[in-house]
């Protein structure tokens, strides 16, 4: 029964999924091509970056951009990979929990021979599952198409970075989940879900200009995703583990609120 809930979930969002996977991969692709422009470039472009307002600079930590690490993390991963797992996590977990009540099919859901939490986790799991084929999309293509490309920068950042940026994906699957138990309202968990993720993204670009924000960057989850630099120094353990514990006490808390709650079709 689990299983079948889960391949259910897949089967009902398989359009979505490709269309995010031809996406995120087009759009690396795109980044990539374009790159050798930018190395060639040189001088000029790094006078050009130069001559940018530091507002700007900080803004899109555009450091060393004409650099593998340097132009990966302006173009892709200071902004359009984060959300991009940030926007297949928060439709997956808005789904998985507000779903069925919203379009009227709770009861013939929760008359099936399984607990409502069983029923969360399974289409959690179908949801993370997703994320983690993306995130294997993303790190094949970096791996190769960065050869191809000439960018120097080493494995170990690009997964590390990836895997990083989509537990980033990940936290806000649990932030949908949880919403979407305790309103039993889709629009509603999706729309508080990417207005917070935008938020937090807002006050991330913001803390090398705002001294007050700066002090609290430490709470931010972007910061946590991609503020330690992952693709020069990899993998951070710290962030990893902060990101997991939080999406993990999301969904545990989502699942409470999702048994307790008096759910109606």
């Amino acid at each position: 029964m689990i299983w079948a809930l889960v391949t259910k979930t897949w089967r009902d969002h398989w359009k979505s999924t490709i269309s995010w996977t031809v996406g995120l991969f087009s759009m690396v692709a795109i980044e990539l091509i374009v790159y050798p422009t930018i190395k060639r470039a040189g001088a000029g472009m790094s006078q050009l970056i130069e001559s940018m307002p530091a507002s700007f600079k900080s803004v899109f930590r555009m450091n060393d951009y004409t650099s593998g690490p340097g132009f990966l993390g302006a173009e892709l991963f200071s902004m359009m990979v984060p959300l991009i797992f940030i926007a297949v996590g928060a439709a997956a977990g808005a789904r998985a929990t507000a779903e069925e009540e919203s379009s009227g099919t709770a009861d013939i859901l929760l008359a099936l021979p399984v607990t409502r939490a069983k029923i969360v986790l399974s289409k959690t799991f179908a949801a993370l599952a997703v994320i983690f084929g993306l995130t294997v999309v993303l790190i094949l293509s970096l791996v190769v198409g960065v050869r191809m490309a000439g960018l120097v920068i080493t494995n170990s950042g690009l997964i590390g970075a990836s895997i990083q940026t989509a537990l980033l994906g990940v936290l806000f699957t649990g932030v949908a989940l949880l919403i979407g138990a305790l309103t039993g309202r889709k629009s509603i968990a999706l729309g508080i879900s990417i207005a917070l993720s935008i938020a937090m993204f807002i006050l991330y670009s913001l803390a090398p200009l705002v001294n007050s924000i700066g002090r609290t960057v430490w709470l931010n989850p972007f910061q946590w995703a991609i503020g330690g630099e992952p693709l020069l120094t990899g993998l951070s353990f710290g962030h990893t583990i902060t990101l997991t514990v939080v999406s993990a006490a999301l969904i545990f808390f989502a699942v409470l609120a999702f048994n307790r709650r008096d759910i109606s079709s």
